[in-house]
C-alpha cells in the first residue's frame, strides 16, 4: 500500500499563512496573526532543522518574512487573546449552526478543518483551554 507523501514544512504552513491572508479582508490583525504565527512555525522547524527547507523554500520565507514586516507596520495593535477567542467562537458558531441544521456543503467542512487549524494559532497566547482542546480533537 502506497503512503500518501507528507507536506514539506513549509508548505504545511504556507497554507496557514495564505489562510490568514483570506482571513485580512474580513479582520486584519486576526489575519495578521495567523501569518506571523505560520513564520514562526516555519522559522522554528529550520532552527531546529536547517535542511527542512529546500533553497526554492528558503527564498519564499524570506519573501514571507518581508512581506510579514510589511503587514506589521499597517496594524496600529494586535489582537488579544481574549479577541482572538471571541473571532474564533464566533466563526465555530456560525460553522456548528450550518452542521447542526443539516446544510454541510464543502464550504461547512472546509471551515471545520480551518478553525481546527486556528486552535493551533491560538495557542500562540499561552495554553488554551479545555473547551478548546476538546474541539481541536475534533477536527
Amino acid at each position: 500500500m502506497k503512503k500518501a507523501p507528507t507536506k514539506s514544512t513549509f508548505t504545511q504552513f504556507k497554507s496557514f499563512w495564505d489562510q490568514g491572508k483570506n482571513l485580512s479582508s474580513v479582520d486584519p490583525k486576526i489575519g495578521f496573526c495567523i501569518q506571523n504565527y505560520a513564520v514562526n512555525s516555519i522559522f522554528a522547524a529550520f532552527k531546529q532543522n536547517s535542511s527542512v527547507l529546500s533553497e526554492t523554500e528558503k527564498k519564499d520565507f524570506e519573501g514571507l518574512i518581508k512581506d510579514l514586516a510589511v503587514l506589521k507596520k499597517q496594524i496600529d495593535t494586535l489582537p488579544s487573546a481574549e479577541e482572538f477567542g471571541v473571532f474564533l467562537q464566533n466563526m465555530f458558531a456560525n460553522v456548528d449552526e450550518e452542521d447542526r441544521h443539516g446544510e454541510v456543503t464543502m464550504r461547512t467542512s472546509a471551515s471545520f478543518k480551518l478553525i481546527g487549524e486556528l486552535i493551533d494559532v491560538f495557542s500562540q497566547w499561552g495554553p488554551i483551554s479545555d473547551e478548546w482542546t476538546k474541539k481541536s480533537n475534533l477536527f
